[in-house]
């Protein structure tokens, strides 16, 4: 065989990709499809050649019964595949060598070469086409032409009189023997490039699902950075992303000698301006494939894929000395992404095995990377929500503190000082002005501890816990502060989201904390009720009211910048509609309504 046939035979049975080539394919599913083919055709088989008195026409009683077994045999095998719950691989092979030997007595005992049944024999290739792929194929095509030729061989030497005209009969033989191989050759090409294009949605499917929220940033990268040194085979692969709102920029780096699970972190620091003009050069387009040169810094070889552009062009391009000294290798293969205003990175694979052709090789990484990329966004931007909704939540937490705890204790010390200068207080003034300071300090202990308990996350899994969450919330206020409390729960089950469940409870928690702070009331009644898929949430009091009279909604409250800031924007997210009534100096009540199954 030439290099040139040596070269297309890699490609067409390229290794690439082989551990996603089988998914997909589970050997049950594969015989079930082959054997209502092979029904079908033995079964209309036996009828055309009952409908056609001139074939066989030889051996005719022989051939009747065999094809009549072969159909039988057919059938059996479709009723058994198709009961069967699982099939090893081994069985197909059983199969497709039971499917040769029957085609071979089928078309000996029928005329030989010139045997009307010789469609089986293609049906054979086409089944190793199916089950497997071009070697298997081309292997089944080689075997069914030996076995072609020796009872063709068989039969002229045997009974002369099949072959009146020898020229003729020889003519069949090698055309026949022509389409077989040819046959064999094309729909095992075909059936190969079907299991890579197969395998390649796998593979891009594997790598989407490798980022996860649970995982964190530096662990997702690391899980994508090990599924592709896994699937290219390379040496190492280094991962690159640039922050650009925080210009910062990290690098992730995985050896092949790796073994750590995939949910640990690989390697990764933080680089600084000048590694980061090395590691994010402006480079030629989104993916490339290099040969280092001789020397650090020189210019450098470059084949460059452009989407939907076939071949991959070539251009030339100076590595970074950094980049070049970074890494012991010989090739380089590097891919962009990344989300415009927001992040960019690269991925850059040293010593890939690119078995096959580079050019389907690398756009294929550059579709890989192109369908990482929005899951990689959503962990990224999830991180940087996460980050300012830590950043807020800390905010709020110094403020609390600041406004509340520090003032407080502030105004203690400045009052025991007082105390303490004054040398002329009565025993009885003096239990008035310790009376006051332990007050403040009561106070600010039950302050944090509803700071403390906001900051504590709620445990609710399902809305039917719902009703124990906010009568624990009320009994623990009115074992706290004193303030008579009552929660009454109506209706039937509540049936709303967990999410919007949770921001109910947490609106109670703000308006117990509200009501202790501002409203001087002496009893609270939080009531929960479902009924007509509907919930409904009243909190009200008997306490000094809000500085307005009368019933507005939340639009008239935003209108007029007034009303609970922190209950009004919970009741935006869980989607709820608020109105509260006030009368100054009587009470206030509020009110929010949920859809039943709304998402918060």
């Amino acid at each position: 065989m030439s290099a040139t046939s040596l070269s297309a035979a890699r490609f067409i049975t390229s290794s690439f990709l082989r551990s996603h080539r089988s998914e997909g394919r589970h050997a049950a599913r594969l015989e079930r499809v082959l054997a209502i083919g092979r029904a079908f055709l033995t079964v209309s088989g036996l009828l055309a050649i009952y409908l056609d008195p001139t074939e066989p026409a030889r051996l005719a009683e022989l051939t009747y019964a065999i094809l009549f077994a072969y159909a039988l045999y057919s059938v059996i095998v479709l009723a058994f595949v198709h009961r069967a719950t699982r099939l090893a691989p081994k069985d197909g092979e059983v199969l497709h060598g039971i499917d040769i030997l029957w085609t071979a007595a089928l078309t000996f005992v029928s005329s030989g070469p010139v045997s009307p049944f010789f469609l089986f024999f293609l049906f054979v290739e086409l089944e190793a086409a199916y089950r497997w792929g071009f070697r298997e194929t081309v292997a089944t095509a080689v075997l069914t032409v030996t076995l072609f030729l020796i009872e063709t061989g068989i039969a002229g030497a045997w009974n002369p009189a099949w072959f009146p005209w020898t020229d003729l009969a020889l003519n069949r033989t090698v055309l026949r023997v022509s389409y077989l191989l040819l046959t064999g050759f094309l729909v095992g090409y075909l059936a190969e490039q079907e299991k890579q294009s197969r395998a390649e949605i796998a593979a891009v499917a594997d790598a989407a699902r490798q980022p996860r929220v649970d995982l964190g940033l530096g662990g997702s990268v690391t899980a994508v950075a090990r599924g592709l040194l896994r699937t290219f085979g390379a040496t190492a692969v280094d991962f690159v992303i640039q922050d650009f709102e925080t210009r910062r920029t990290m690098l992730w780096r995985v050896d092949a000698s790796d073994t750590e699970p995939a949910s640990k972190r690989g390697l990764h620091l933080e680089l600084d301006p000048a590694q980061q003009a090395a590691w994010l050069f402006d480079d030629p387009g989104r993916a490339w494939h290099a040969m280092k040169s001789g020397e650090a810094g020189a210019a450098t070889a470059v084949r460059l894929a452009e989407p939907g552009v076939w071949p991959l062009q070539r251009t030339t391009v100076e590595l970074p000395r950094a980049l070049v000294a970074a890494r012991t290798f010989t090739t380089v293969t590097a891919s962009n992404l990344g989300l415009p205003d927001e992040w960019r990175g690269r991925v850059y694979l040293f010593d890939a095995t690119h078995a096959g052709s580079l050019d389907g090789w690398l756009h294929f990484l550059d579709a890989l990377t192109e369908h990482i990329t929005p899951a990689l966004t959503n962990v990224f931007l999830l991180r940087r929500l996460r980050s300012r909704a830590g950043a807020v939540e800390r905010a709020r937490v110094a403020r609390e503190l600041h406004d509340g705890a520090i003032q407080s204790l502030f105004g203690v010390e400045m009052k025991i000082e007082a105390v303490r200068r004054s040398g002329e207080l009565t025993h009885a003034a003096m239990d008035a002005e310790l009376a006051q300071v332990q007050e403040l300090l009561r106070r600010e202990v039950l302050a944090l501890r509803e700071l403390m308990q906001a900051l504590r996350p709620i445990e609710l899994e399902t809305s039917d816990q719902l009703p124990d969450v906010l009568a624990a919330l009320v009994e623990r206020f009115r074992r706290d502060t004193g303030v008579s409390a009552r929660f009454v729960w109506t209706g039937g089950p509540i049936s709303l989201h967990p999410s919007t469940a949770l921001e109910v409870a947490r609106i109670v928690q703000e308006a117990l904390v509200n009501v202790r702070k501002h409203s001087r009331a002496r009893n609270v009644l939080v009531r929960l009720t479902s009924e007509d898929h509907t919930c409904s949430l009243v909190i009200e009091d008997d306490g000094q009211g809000f500085e307005f009279e009368g019933r507005l909604s939340a639009r008239e409250l935003d209108k007029r910048r007034i009303g609970p800031a922190i209950i009004k924007e919970r009741a935006r997210i869980a989607g709820a509609q608020l109105a509260v009534d006030s009368a100054p100096g009587l009470g206030a009540r509020l009110e929010l309504t949920f859809a039943e199954g709304a998402h918060a």
